[in-house]
């Protein structure tokens, strides 16, 4: 079944259509989960994290825009990773005065964060494919060279040449736009 169809179906409620996106992404999601993690997390660790990017998609499925479901299957996961991660690493603030510091840099991160994303979006619509769909897979998927020339016919070495032509074309639009990092 295409993932328009179970989005639609899992947005009016249908958990049989929820197992079958699980049957079906499983396999994807945990692949993420385990290249984003770089072997930090356990097997049950990266299980939990691939239920709870299911479960993140269940609650909020009116969020779904059905034709691009696997996107947002992905991000999910990619944030509840990095979520996890964190969590393992984290440590307590000691005072007030780091506190408020720490979260009025989070949200000038966040903001300066979707700024260039949204540059950065924009600069890999200008290049087009195939080299937008093998920096999507290097740095989105976090697919290694190998991955993505197995996925695309190419040769590695093919794709190892464009990841690297690619970047700089994309450092030079960034540049371009007054993007300076």
């Amino acid at each position: 079944m295409d993932n328009e169809m179970l989005a639609g179906r899992i947005m009016k409620n249908d958990e049989s259509a929820l197992e079958e996106l699980i049957d079906k992404y499983t396999p994807l999601i945990s692949t993420i989960v385990y290249n984003i993690s770089k072997g930090e997390l356990s097997a049950a660790d990266i299980e939990e994290v691939t239920s709870d990017t299911f479960i993140t998609l269940w609650y909020n499925r009116q969020n779904i825009q059905p034709d691009k479901l696997k996107g947002y299957l992905c991000c999910i996961a990619k944030n509840k990773t990095k979520d996890k991660l964190k969590s393992l690493y984290r440590h307590p603030v000691t005072s007030i005065e780091e506190m408020e510091f720490e979260d009025s840099m989070k949200v000038s991160e966040e903001i300066e964060n979707k700024v260039i994303t949204e540059a950065l979006r924009e600069a890999l619509d200008i290049i087009g494919d195939p080299e937008r769909e093998i920096i999507i897979r290097h740095y989105y998927y976090y697919q290694s060279s190998t991955e993505i020339a197995e996925k695309t016919g190419m040769n590695k070495e093919t794709v190892k040449s464009k990841i690297k032509r690619t970047r700089e074309k994309l450092k030079k639009l960034l540049f371009e736009r007054g993007y300076t990092s």
